[in-house]
């Protein structure tokens, strides 16, 4: 995202940078650093280690939901995407991202988040086996994070609760964020994955649906386990469907693509009924002639469309958000696109 166009018009630009890592540019939302504290007002006075102990949480949490969303922009630069940035706010981290406009792209993308928090998961669940000698030092139990299985295979449980915490904030965010509920990590796997069956389009349509769904399950678990933050989750989440929606809607794609016709099913799909294209047997040779051709044609339709899609769904963001709610990347993708058709049209 481009720091010179921000505008104060979307509360998500409510933020200051704090470096620049990898490229990245790393950014804290004002609501991030007020939340911070109230939980350390709330930690002051407590018996134990009081203030001390609530900032080494949230500085764990911190660092944890840092490095997840790393996780995101790495696994996208790998795909030959771009990462922008990094925003740290109070409902966890925001990836800015352009994976190339591929549902493998996405699909890594999606999951190099969660990636990262299985392999601290792995490492601390080693690292306390062989500590304490027993598998019950971690805590397994999904309904019980930071709960070991059993306290008693500990003998310096003033250091090693530390790696309790930070299995338990690891595996905590892991199940949390592969819940199949978009915009959640496992909600935009899923999206990634109904993609080539059904295309981008209707992929989305649905899994922003039953992110909707899955938000409102979301608010009623909050309201049952009285935890706020689960409100506000909810009320992202499906906002964040529901402008999707919109979106799309504005784009025209619905149940098909823009062109009419839903390209998911391949660009052979277009020939008629099973009519030969010629009366004669061609050749062996001939036939592999015809499928590269085929292949090609297809890899190059398949091409086009992406483009047509991204174009709409950006077009479709700028009529929504306004111009300056483009990243950097979708920036440079207008641009490109507006060249090549100025190009097309000299020719």
């Amino acid at each position: 995202m481009n720091g010179r166009s921000r505008s104060l018009d979307n509360p998500l630009n409510w933020s200051f940078g704090i470096g620049r890592l990898f490229q990245i540019d790393l950014r804290v939302h004002v609501l991030f650093v007020l939340g911070a504290l109230v939980v350390l007002g709330r930690s002051f006075g407590e018996e134990g280690g009081g203030l001390s102990d609530g900032a080494a949480q949230l500085a764990i949490l911190f660092l944890i939901v840092l490095l997840h969303e790393f996780g995101h922009c790495f696994g996208c630069r790998a795909t030959g995407g771009e990462a922008i940035e990094i925003l740290m706010w109070p409902l966890g981290g925001l990836a800015s991202v352009a994976p190339p406009h591929r549902w493998r792209a996405h699909l890594v993308t999606a999951l190099a988040g969660p990636a990262v928090n299985v392999l601290f998961c792995l490492l601390t669940a080693a690292v306390l086996i062989v500590w304490t000698g027993s598998l019950a030092a971690v805590p397994w139990n999904p309904f019980h994070v930071f709960r070991p299985l059993d306290f008693a295979v500990f003998e310096a449980w003033a250091v090693q609760r530390w790696l309790v915490l930070f299995f338990g904030l690891n595996f905590m965010l892991l199940l949390f964020n592969l819940l199949p509920v978009y915009p959640l990590d496992g909600g935009q796997a899923l999206q990634s994955i109904l993609w080539p069956r059904m295309g981008y389009g209707r992929s989305m349509i649905l899994a922003s649906g039953i992110g909707m769904v899955g938000a409102i399950v979301i608010g009623l678990v909050g309201f049952f386990t009285e935890t706020p933050l689960l409100y506000f989750i909810a009320i992202f989440g499906y906002l964040t469907c529901w402008q999707q929606r919109r979106q799309l809607r504005m784009a025209g794609e619905m149940e098909t693509g823009p062109f009419g016709y839903d390209f998911s099913r391949g660009y052979s799909s277009l020939e008629n009924g099973g009519e030969s294209a010629s009366e004669a047997h061609p050749g062996f040779f001939a036939r592999r002639r015809m499928k590269r051709e085929a292949r090609r044609q297809e890899n190059l339709q398949r091409e086009a469309q992406e483009r047509i899609e991204r174009l709409d769904h950006t077009l479709a963001k700028v009529r929504a958000q306004g111009l300056g709610s483009l990243t950097r990347a979708e920036r440079r993708f207008l641009e490109e696109e507006s060249g090549r058709r100025q190009a097309s049209e000299h020719h």
